[in-house]
């Protein structure tokens, strides 16, 4: 277990050292203050140092032995399967669709299949996760979020 720690801290390292150099790429102070690299260089930093701390805790801690339930079981590994299969339909579909159906059939297929949740809350938290944000995103902070390019849709207002 030790190795894979090791490994692992290793990639985060390799990862933050990759950010820092790009966010380097980008402008870190402008006239007005901190530019656009200034927070992912500054993250990047964080994440390198706290992968080199777990990198030197594993190392020096005595190795423990692998977990019996390390690698899921059936009904793990396809629940890990479904979030995965979700998650890259939402990303062909956000297009087409616009974010607030997409979002929604995210949300409730990811409450209703994998959690054990009211279905009263599940289907609240699936409104307020894709109209709410999309409502917060486009009014209040004034970001776009994908629309519908479908005409039924569009004329339905989502």
């Amino acid at each position: 277990m030790r190795r894979l720690y090791q490994v692992a801290s290793l990639v985060f390292i390799a990862v933050g050292g990759y950010v820092v150099q790009e966010a380097r790429d980008l402008t870190l102070f402008t006239e007005l203050g901190p530019g656009p690299g200034f927070f992912p260089f500054w993250l990047g930093l964080l994440f390198m140092g706290i992968s080199a701390a777990w990198l030197g805790q594993v190392t020096i801690q005595p190795s423990e032995p692998i977990a019996d339930d390390l690698v899921p079981n059936r009904l793990g590994a396809l629940r890990s399967l479904s979030i995965v299969v979700a998650l890259v339909l939402f990303t062909l579909l956000v297009g087409t669709l616009g974010f607030k159906v997409t979002m929604l059939a995210f949300l409730l297929f990811m409450l209703f299949a994998l959690g054990r949740q009211n279905p009263v809350l599940t289907v609240l938290i699936s409104l307020v996760g894709s109209f709410g944000v999309f409502y917060v995103f486009k009014v209040w902070l004034n970001v776009h979020l994908p629309e519908s390019s479908i005409e039924l849709l569009q004329n339905l207002g989502l």
